[in-house]
């Protein structure tokens, strides 16, 4: 009996802080949610984890968002583009801080130009090095930001001048990277004078923080000047517990939405569970200048022995689901389809019939003539696991001595820049919501192309897809990139990563972002 006192009393505190005198849903207003990891900054500058950048992304609005899969103008009302597809002229619509200070244009110049100093500890600087001079400022070969493309026109009015054209620009700008701070708080007067102006607190959004108690909790409320589009929760009490501590308070009711759910979890509240993808794809690398990975016929047989269901069953749990093609789920396609899910599953079930019968064709009739392989890959324990478990699948099913080559990260990145490997397990998370992010890995020119793949079809097209600025079209040669890419086999993908919640099934129109951010400002209570 009395190892149940602790988590009645944990129950009994979390109730009267959180919930005095009601339960959740009060009114079918109140959200209550956990996060796994508690977050230290708001400041666009310095925002790193996952739970800052879901508060930013909540809190704070960027010049165009996201609506089911379309871009729509936001803290923009509408933009225009250049004849030459390089200037963009951006018309602020009237929109106000949670203080009630109107937005302004230099709200978000002065932002990128703090986040672009060269002392700025920003992360994803070259995010923005679409934007003409943008690395010469952050790299310190240039020393005023006059020279960078971005002009405030006047109070309501944003230029943005860019190296070359780039379709994919206005998805950069849903990045919570891109949000404004209050131009005051960007000021760099004393902290005092910015106080009255921190993100989050002072925000553009649909919320803003009513309470903060580091590492504990936060209380977020609507902004009350924010007038894009109505907002139905009155509050939302946001705590910072370990999920195996707060699945206790989800099994009761006074949580609503729990992020990364224990395994104790299941399969109790199963029918809860959300599956959102987090926009990475993990796969092996072929080293294609090293035989016997010249020969086509040889990597498909390689990647026709691989069970991706097994490999995210087994080993991923929550965390991935087996991969389709190279482009993860969750990534938007033209009039506001999923890519993956117009794209279809171009990747084939394991078939080692049909693997042995290739190996046959590219000459290695027996496993005597098979050579031995190197696996290489970063230690960890996900990384391991997965590269371990494909590596006894080459064995098991080709006949292949695989050798499991386990490295630091420092040694991993010197072998594949110098193409000192055979295969190498590796992954790509989504530094941004559009096919080309993941399409340039394979640019002959890229340096993340470890496989050396080397296309000149798949090169000028790809080029001809970052420059145009009809979404049609360009979705189009994405597709066929992707199809040309998976007929070559440089890369074999093996699993789409996934972050796991639980949602109460009473909470409707809950959105969620292509990175796997809830999105809250749609979110209401069945009636």
């Amino acid at each position: 009996m009395k190892r149940y006192i602790p988590i009645l009393c944990l129950l009994l505190i979390f109730q009267a802080v959180f919930f005095p005198g009601t339960g959740t849903g009060e009114n079918g207003r109140t959200l209550a949610v956990n996060f796994s990891e508690y977050p230290l900054s708001l400041d666009p500058e310095t925002v790193l984890m996952d739970a800052e950048k879901i508060l930013l992304a909540n809190l704070h609005e960027g010049l165009v968002a996201w609506n089911n899969g379309v871009l729509i103008p936001a803290a923009a009302q509408r933009w225009e583009v250049s004849e030459n597809g390089r200037v963009y002229t951006f018309y602020l619509r009237e929109s106000f801080w949670s203080n009630g200070d109107p937005v302004t244009a230099h709200d978000f110049l002065s932002t990128w130009q703090r986040l672009l100093a060269p002392d700025s500890l920003f992360q994803y600087g070259f995010l923005f090095d679409l934007i003409k001079n943008a690395e010469a400022y952050r790299t310190g070969r240039i020393d005023s930001f006059a020279g960078v493309g971005v002009r405030a026109v006047d109070e309501k009015t944003l230029r943005v001048e860019l190296e070359r054209p780039a379709g994919h620009f206005l998805v950069l700008l849903t990045l919570p990277q891109f949000f404004p701070a209050h131009h005051r708080y960007n000021s760099g007067g004393r902290p005092e004078e910015r106080r009255d102006y921190l993100p989050g607190f002072c925000s553009n959004g649909p919320f803003r923080v009513l309470e903060w108690e580091p590492r504990d909790y936060a209380v977020l409320v609507p902004n009350e000047h924010y007038l894009r589009e109505p907002v139905t929760l009155e509050r939302i009490k946001i705590t910072f517990l370990p999920p195996a501590s707060a699945v206790s308070l989800y099994a009761v009711g006074l949580l609503d939405l729990l992020e990364n759910p224990p395994s104790s979890a299941f399969p109790r509240h199963e029918r809860d569970l959300v599956q959102v993808s987090t926009m990475g794809t993990g796969y092996i690398y072929l080293n294609l200048r090293r035989p016997p990975f010249h020969n086509p016929l040889v990597r498909e047989a390689l990647a026709l022995a691989i069970d991706r269901d097994y490999i995210a069953a087994n080993i991923l749990g929550l965390d991935g689901i087996p991969a389709t093609g190279l482009i993860p789920p969750g990534i938007p396609d033209r009039a506001g389809n999923d890519f993956r899910k117009a794209g279809g599953d171009l990747l084939p079930a394991m078939d080692k019939e049909k693997a042995l019968a290739l190996l046959y064709r590219a000459g290695y009739p027996g496993e005597d003539g098979l050579p031995e392989l190197d696996l290489l890959v970063v230690e960890g324990s996900l990384s391991e696991l997965t590269a371990r478990a494909v590596a006894e699948m080459w064995e098991a099913n080709l006949g292949f001595t695989v050798n499991l080559k386990v490295v630091n990260w420092v040694e991993y990145t010197e072998l594949c820049t110098t193409g000192r490997f055979y295969t190498a397990r590796a992954g790509w998370l989504g530094d941004y919501p559009d096919p080309l992010d993941f399409l340039e890995l394979f640019y002959s020119g890229s340096k993340e192309n470890f496989s050396r793949y080397n296309n000149p079809e798949y090169d000028r097209w790809l080029l001809r897809a970052q420059e145009n600025l009809d979404v049609a079209e360009r979705y189009q040669i994405y597709h066929a990139l992707e199809e040309l890419l998976l007929k070559d086999w440089p890369v074999i993908p093996v699993y789409f990563t996934t972050k796991p919640y639980l949602v109460s099934p009473e909470l409707q129109a809950l959105e969620f972002s292509p990175q796997g951010y809830p999105l809250f400002n749609t979110a209401r209570w069945k009636r």
